[in-house]
């Protein structure tokens, strides 16, 4: 189970491959609640943006969510929107 806070996602490895992503995930017993803090990005994220585009709140069941979600611990997991591009790795912020 998540540890509800802030988690943060991010690549340095060149401007075209460059994001950073912050937002607030909250997990529940049937859905994982994601609020978009923060959204940097050029080229690479766009599944991301694409999540987020109607609201910077999203509700992803569990059961039938349509994205790959895998929790690694307590303080970290991978978000592949929509099953498509490239997986996000996020951390938990101090």
């Amino acid at each position: 189970m998540l540890l509800p806070g802030r988690y943060k996602a991010e690549n340095t490895e060149d401007i075209f491959h460059k994001y950073f992503i912050t937002m607030d995930v909250k997990e529940t017993e049937k859905s994982y609640i994601f609020q978009l803090v923060e959204f940097k990005s050029r080229y690479s994220a766009s599944h991301i943006e694409h999540l987020f585009s109607k609201s910077r709140r999203v509700v992803i069941k569990k059961n039938r969510g349509g994205h790959g979600i895998r929790v690694w611990g307590d303080d970290n997991f991978t978000l592949y929107p929509f099953q498509a591009g490239i997986p996000f790795y996020f951390e938990k912020q101090e």
